[in-house]
């Protein structure tokens, strides 16, 4: 097998990289920790040395071996089918499960999320209710990807490792849409990135949601002091809500993956003024897959669909045009939350993200994460070779 493994899959690299005269792929890399830009082949970016190496068990390469074998090599047809694809998509359940399954697994398996695990902030970690005695972080880490890997979607949702549940669950419980710009989207070293608003708790709403967030501690995390947290939250008022988590797999052309809350204010549109939800992209695109089941004739009311879910069902989902202004705005997004790297195909395409993003800095826009300036030139000056 080989020595590199790449966190972002070298296969979506080409869908971000222009041939070159020598047939190799080439992305346009910008190095935030080098301050450098440049041209890469597909097969030198994005990727650590045998990062997915597991030091237990028989086969040093079993995990880098299933992601080929049971998510990669599926893939690669599912995403040729959206980006090849006009006006909508169709999956059955069963693509629509291996969609899932990659997606659960991008929040793993990059060296900035492997830090959460290996150099955790203070305070509240997943790794402390599965870790096994004398396991390392990492070991641990490398074990739950391996887990998603072997395990069915409907036991990961109810898998007795809390930080796999969790992370599928919310992954279950959101629904896709998906989007294509004339412009380009970039895509940074952790694959995704998360559209996060401020949300305030309403006066009368309070004691609702202290309740909600206790009964989520306790089938999640199996803890029953959630209720303090969420009070303590309230007093500080930074609650907050992910809208959704953006997933672009070519440079035209991105998923999200959004938040059920959303689905909810589609029925109720009350909800979006009650709650103060805001989203430039879903406020104006907000759409739900249409469902072909199975069996339909079998399912009398909404409980029945769990029992009678066929892998055969399928979902179809329009693809909708953003504007250039909306794509620079999730590019501005995906640019915060890099690690280190961002890639992008063509330079100049990409300079008025940059440009937004350092106007953002220069007017004291909250959370911002890098400073970009002097990015542009550094564009302007990368040539293929």
């Amino acid at each position: 097998m080989f020595t590199r493994n790449h966190y972002i899959q070298k296969r979506l690299l080409k869908n971000f990289a222009i041939r070159a005269n020598n047939g190799k792929y080439k992305i346009c890399v910008l190095d935030l920790i080098k301050f450098a830009v440049n041209y890469q082949n597909t097969e030198s970016a994005f990727y650590e040395n045998n990062l997915y190496d597991v030091h237990y068990g028989s086969n040093t390469k079993e995990l880098e071996i299933k992601f080929n074998e049971i998510i990669e090599r599926p893939i690669v047809e599912l995403f040729d089918r959206i980006c090849n694809s006009t006006e909508e998509v169709v999956f059955t359940r069963k693509e629509l499960i291996t969609i899932k399954k990659y997606f659960l697994l991008q929040h793993y398996r990059s060296p900035k999320n492997k830090t959460n695990y290996t150099l955790p902030r203070q305070g509240f970690k997943l790794s402390q209710y599965n870790i096994e005695e004398g396991e390392s972080e990492e070991d641990f880490w490398k074990r739950e990807m391996l887990a998603i890997l072997d395990s069915k979607w409907s036991d990961l949702i109810k898998s007795e490792m809390v930080g796999v549940r969790k992370h599928a669950i919310d992954t279950n419980s959101s629904f896709m849409m998906i989007i294509k710009s004339d412009s380009e989207f970039c895509i940074n070293d952790i694959g995704y990135v998360t559209e996060r608003i401020p949300v305030k708790i309403a006066k009368d709403k309070e004691q609702d949601y202290i309740k909600a967030v206790k009964e989520i501690g306790k089938k999640l995390y199996g803890r029953d002091n959630f209720d303090e947290a969420a009070r303590v939250e309230i007093a500080n008022q930074n609650s907050y809500l992910d809208n959704f988590e953006l997933y672009p797999i070519s440079s035209n052309c991105a998923i999200l993956f959004v938040s059920p809350i959303w689905k909810a204010a589609l029925l109720e549109p009350h909800i979006i003024t009650e709650m103060n939800l805001f989203s430039p992209i879903l406020l104006n695109y907000l759409i739900l897959p249409k469902n072909e089941y199975v069996n339909f004739n079998k399912m009398k009311e909404q409980e029945d669909i769990p029992k009678y879910m066929d892998e055969d069902d399928r979902f179809k989902y329009k693809i909708q045009k953003i504007t250039d202004e909306e794509t620079i705005y999730l590019n501005t997004l995906t640019m915060n939350e890099a690690f280190c790297y961002i890639g992008v195909k063509t330079p100049t395409a990409f300079i008025p993200s940059v440009r937004m993003y350092n106007y953002l800095m220069s007017i004291g826009e909250k959370n911002i994460h890098h400073n970009y300036n002097g990015f542009v030139e550094l564009l302007k000056n990368c040539k293929i070779k």
